[in-house]
């Protein structure tokens, strides 16, 4: 993917920082989110959690009703990544193209 359209997708999402967020769904089993705020450590309900603001960008398992189980079971390691690799992509952008440019120079 070239780098100007990363950049594009990187001024179009949600500004970051984001954070994995812990939460319980139905069931009081966990869901496991992507938030522009950090985890509480008090696992609210999706119920009575503002699943439709601003606050929850995505989910990478919600248990009860199964709407998202990732059959490989790493929904943790998933959000991991994605909250790094948003988080990190505004470096990486600016080092690739430090690196794009040195790479012209010795053409």
């Amino acid at each position: 993917m070239h780098l100007d359209r990363l950049a594009e997708l990187e001024r179009l999402a949600t500004p970051a920082p984001w954070h994995v967020r812990f939460l319980d769904d139905d069931h009081a089993m966990n869901a496991i989110g992507i938030s522009t705020e950090p985890d509480t450590g008090e696992h609210e309900d999706m119920a009575t959690f503002a699943c439709d603001g601003p606050e929850l960008l995505a989910a990478c398992l919600i248990q009860a009703p199964p709407y998202v189980v990732p059959s490989d079971r790493r929904w943790r390691e998933n959000a991991d990544l994605i909250v790094a690799m948003r988080n990190a992509l505004p470096e990486l952008l600016r080092l690739a193209r430090i690196g794009a440019a040195a790479e012209a120079e010795v053409r």
